[in-house]
């Protein structure tokens, strides 16, 4: 390799080295500036799982932490949702769904400000009623909508019949609850089909799973494929399909 060309790999590696000191140095400096640095929102827990008796009440809490330096205000709204075969969700309004929970569920506030750096709690009150249909599970789910403010629509060319559009854009957090009453007691789960079909590019297996229990069963899926010859395994992932044929 030329002289030169050492020299300026060096040079290159001197400077880098450099850099990254500096670096070091500068985020050792600012720490206590960057603790406050706007990092977004955040919403705590991801989901709820609850087990309660029919008859049961009990509070549980949803942190709403923004961790930004501006102002945000959020909604506190419940909706139903559906299954589909493709393990999809499809939402309804709170109390049309037929395994509805949200008709069991309390929230307060519905409705939160939150400044710069605050956290704030939002109340959930689970109340099972003592019935038939506390014996059963249900689900739902929590949203914590970001509400915007509107913005006036200026006039741009000055003409009354202009139409002015804009689009204001949110987001929301999704938080999925479900009752698992503790007097369930079967979870089974049974292969209705298993079959080794050939598609257009390669084989596949298709399995058929049902839930034959009375509540809410929590499964992992995967297939492990062995070799008995030489004994080594392989796991597949598993794809999501709906194969129901549409009736006609």
């Amino acid at each position: 390799m030329p002289l030169k060309t050492k020299l300026s790999l060096r040079l290159v590696s001197i400077l880098l080295l450099i850099s990254a000191h500096f670096t070091y140095g500068q985020d050792k400096s600012n720490k206590n500036n960057s603790a406050r640095k706007s990092t977004g929102v955040s919403v705590a827990p991801a989901h709820f799982h609850f087990n309660q008796k029919p008859g049961e009440v009990r509070t549980y809490d949803i942190t709403v932490n923004n961790n930004t330096s501006f102002q945000n205000q959020f909604n506190v709204n419940m909706y139903d949702f559906n299954m589909n075969g493709k393990g999809k969700s499809s939402f309804l309004p709170a109390g049309d769904g037929k395994y509805s929970l949200s008709k069991w569920l309390n929230v307060s506030p519905s409705f939160i400000e939150l400044k710069p750096f605050e956290t704030k709690l939002i109340k959930v009150t689970v109340s099972v009623p003592n019935d038939t249909d506390g014996d059963k599970a249900a689900w739902s789910i929590l949203m914590v909508e970001q509400v915007a403010p509107r913005k006036s629509l200026d006039n741009v060319n000055g003409n009354d019949n202009t139409i002015a559009l804009g689009v204001v854009p949110t987001y929301a957090f999704g938080i999925f609850a479900y009752q698992n009453p503790p007097n369930v007691t079967d979870n089974r789960i049974e292969f209705t089909d298993f079959q080794l079909k050939s598609g257009k590019a390669a084989k596949f297996l298709h399995l058929e799973v049902q839930n034959t229990g009375d509540g809410i069963a929590y499964c992992t899926s995967y297939i492990d494929l062995t070799n008995l010859d030489t004994g080594v395994q392989q796991r597949l992932k598993v794809i999501f399909t709906d194969f129901t044929k549409k009736k006609n």
